[in-house]
C-alpha cells in the first residue's frame, strides 16, 4: 500500500498501512542490546550530587524547627529529598529522633521515586560508622533499603543494588561484615578495584563508612587469626598506591600488621616479615629516626614499636655485612662479623645502627634504596671505612668495618655516642672511653689474634662483666 502527499486516510486505512510494513532485522545483536540496556540501567543508578554546605545547613535547620515547633508544614518537597544528608549533621543528631525519622520513612515510600532511595542507600554506606552510637536507625535503614529493593516499581534503577546486597549483604540489619570480607579475599582475590566494582564502594564510598568498617573487620580478624591470606587482604585494602585509604586508621594498620609475630612467637615467615617490614618502612619511615617516631609512628604502643625496633636490628646489620663483605678485607672483617652476628642471632642487641663512609654509603643506596636507613660518617681513614653502633643494654660499642679499635660507653658517660644520628664524625667516635681490657694501659681493643679468638674472648668477658649477658667461645666460632 502506498501513501501519497496530502491524502486524508481514513483510520482503517492507516492501520492498514501499519499493518502491511515489514520492520528490518535489529542492527545490533541481541548480547550487545541487553549490555546497553545493562549500562543505562548503571547510569540511572548514579547517586544524585550531594547537596551544597549552605544548602545542608538550611535543610538542616528547618527539621530543627519543624522538631522543636511541630509546625511540620514548613517542610517541602524538596527539604524531605535532602533529609537523609542531614541525619547526622550536627550536634543535635537528626536521625537519633524517632519522630523525624517515621515523618521521613512516611513521606518517602509514598513517593516511589528511585532516586530518593539512592540518596539514601549513599547516606547509609557513608555513615555507616554512626550503626555503633545508633543501632536502631541504621536498623531501621537497613531493612526499608531491603524493602525497596523488593519492589517491582523501584527494580530498574535500584536492582544493581539489589545484586550488590546479595552477594556482599550491604544491608543486613545486625551489620555482619564477615559476607563482604569473604567477598573481599575471596571472590575479589583482594583486588580492591574489583571488589569496589562489585560492592559499588567507589568514590567518597571507598573511603568512608562501610569500607572503612569493613576495614576494621580485616584488621580484626588478622590480630585473632594470623595468616598470610590476611595479611595480603590488609595490604591490598588499606593501602591505595603510595597513601594509607582510611588515614585515621595509621595506628591499628601498623599494630595489626606486626601482630601475627608480637601475639604468636610461632608464626614463622621470613619472607611475609621483609614484606611486612618494607611496607611499613616505605609509608611511615624508619621508626628510629626522631622525626619519624612523631608523625608516622606516633601513639603506636611499645610492644610494637620493640618488635619493628628488632627487626631493624637485624636488617641494620644485614645491610652493613652486605656492603662491608664487598669493603673490608677478608682476614680483617670475618671475625668481627661473626662476633656481632652471634650477638644478634641470640637478641642481646638492643639497638643496632651504622653509618657509612660516602664510598660505602652511595652504594648501599644503590642496593637497597627506599629500603635503606643508615647515618653518614665523615673522617674515616678512607671512603669506605664505617662503623657499626650497638647497645646492649646501657652499654654502646662502636665496631669499625677497617683498621680502628672496638670501643665501649656507658649511655652516661661524657663522650658516648647517640644512636641513629645522620652523620657521625670518626674523631668523635674515638674519644675516652672504658677500659675494655684491664691489663691494657689504653681504652678500647684491637682487633689482635682473631684466628684464636683472643679479642673476641676478652670483649665478651667485658660485654658479662658490664651487662650480664654471657656469650661462649662457640656462640661466636667461624
Amino acid at each position: 500500500m502506498q501513501l501519497e502527499n496530502n491524502k486524508a486516510l481514513t483510520k482503517g486505512e492507516i492501520k492498514l498501512f501499519h499493518h502491511s510494513m515489514k520492520l528490518n532485522a535489529p542492527l545490533l545483536p541481541m548480547p550487545v542490546i541487553i549490555k546497553t540496556v545493562e549500562n543505562i540501567s548503571l547510569q540511572l543508578s548514579v547517586t544524585p550530587k550531594t547537596p551544597s554546605k549552605f544548602e545542608l545547613d538550611l535543610t538542616y535547620q528547618k527539621f530543627i524547627k519543624a522538631l522543636n515547633s511541630n509546625q511540620w508544614e514548613i517542610i517541602n518537597a524538596r527539604d524531605w529529598k535532602f533529609a537523609p544528608y542531614v541525619f547526622w549533621y550536627d550536634i543535635e543528631k537528626l536521625g537519633a529522633k524517632n519522630e523525624f525519622i517515621n515523618k521521613y520513612f512516611n513521606w518517602l515510600k509514598a513517593q516511589h521515586l528511585k532516586s530518593h532511595w539512592r540518596r539514601l542507600i549513599y547516606v547509609y554506606l557513608r555513615d555507616f560508622n554512626y550503626r555503633t552510637e545508633y543501632p536502631s536507625t541504621f536498623k531501621t535503614i537497613a531493612n526499608a533499603i531491603k524493602y525497596a529493593l523488593k519492589q517491582p516499581e523501584l527494580k530498574f534503577g535500584l536492582e544493581i543494588w539489589g545484586n550488590r546486597h546479595n552477594k556482599a549483604g550491604l544491608f543486613i540489619d545486625n551489620f555482619d561484615l564477615s559476607k563482604v570480607t569473604t567477598l573481599f579475599t575471596v571472590e575479589a582475590k583482594s583486588d580492591w578495584s574489583q571488589f569496589s566494582d562489585i560492592t559499588g564502594l567507589t568514590g567518597e564510598l571507598s573511603i568512608s563508612g562501610y569500607a572503612d568498617a569493613v576495614g576494621i573487620e580485616l584488621l580484626k580478624q588478622l590480630t585473632l587469626n594470623p595468616k598470610k591470606e590476611l595479611i595480603e587482604a590488609v595490604k591490598f585494602y588499606h593501602f591505595n598506591d603510595q597513601q594509607l585509604r582510611f588515614t585515621d586508621r595509621r595506628v591499628d594498620v601498623i599494630t595489626a600488621l606486626l601482630s601475627p609475630w608480637k601475639n604468636n612467637t610461632s608464626f614463622k615467615n621470613d619472607e611475609l616479615r621483609k614484606e611486612v617490614k618494607n611496607l611499613l618502612i616505605r609509608h611511615f619511615k624508619d621508626p628510629r629516626m626522631p622525626n619519624n617516631r612523631e608523625n608516622g609512628w606516633r601513639f603506636v604502643d611499645e610492644d610494637s614499636l620493640k618488635l619493628f625496633f628488632r627487626w631493624m636490628i637485624s636488617e641494620s646489620l644485614e645491610q652493613f655485612f652486605s656492603i662491608i663483605d664487598s669493603m673490608a678485607l677478608e682476614h680483617q672483617w670475618k671475625y668481627r662479623r661473626a662476633f656481632w652476628k652471634a650477638y644478634d642471632d641470640k637478641k642481646h642487641l638492643d639497638e643496632a645502627w651504622v653509618a657509612f663512609g660516602p664510598e660505602a654509603k652511595f652504594y648501599a643506596r644503590r642496593l637497597y634504596g627506599a629500603n635503606f636507613s643508615a647515618g653518614e660518617l665523615e673522617g674515616g681513614n678512607h671512603s669506605t671505612q664505617s662503623v657499626l653502633i650497638v647497645r646492649i643494654r646501657d652499654l654502646i660499642i662502636v665496631e669499625w668495618s677497617h683498621n680502628g679499635k672496638c670501643r665501649a660507653w656507658k649511655s652516661h658517660d661524657q663522650y658516648c655516642p647517640s644512636t641513629y644520628l645522620p652523620k657521625y664524625y670518626a674523631h668523635a667516635l674515638k674519644r675516652a672511653s672504658r677500659q675494655i681490657v684491664p691489663t691494657h694501659q689504653q681504652d678500647g681493643i684491637s682487633h689482635q689474634q682473631s684466628e684464636t679468638y683472643s679479642w673476641q674472648r676478652k670483649l665478651a668477658n667485658f660485654i658479662y662483666d658490664e651487662t650480664g649477658i654471657r656469650m661462649l667461645d662457640r656462640d661466636f666460632r667461624i
